[in-house]
């Protein structure tokens, strides 16, 4: 009988460990999620500040190439002067 108790003292000390234990991997999860839920709720303006960025990239890509044909015009033009 004195070995019966020993186990349920055993029990009594297990369960309150293994709920704290649990309590706290649940909290660091859930910590951790909100972490990563905030960093990517940066990622969306970083997306569109990304795509205004390429935007005015192929703008001015498309101002290059116009001025490159004009420059070349002119250089031919120079080039056909006796």
């Amino acid at each position: 009988m004195g070995s019966d108790m020993q186990w349920w003292g055993f029990i009594w000390v297990l369960v309150p460990v293994a709920g704290i234990v649990g309590w706290a991997i649940r909290e660091n999860a859930k910590y951790r999620a909100q972490g990563r839920s905030a960093d990517l709720a940066g990622t969306s303006e970083l997306k569109s500040v990304v795509e205004q960025n390429t935007a005015v990239n192929k703008q001015l890509l498309e101002k290059l190439d116009s001025l490159e044909g004009r420059l070349a015009s002119v250089e031919k033009t120079l080039n056909d002067i006796p």
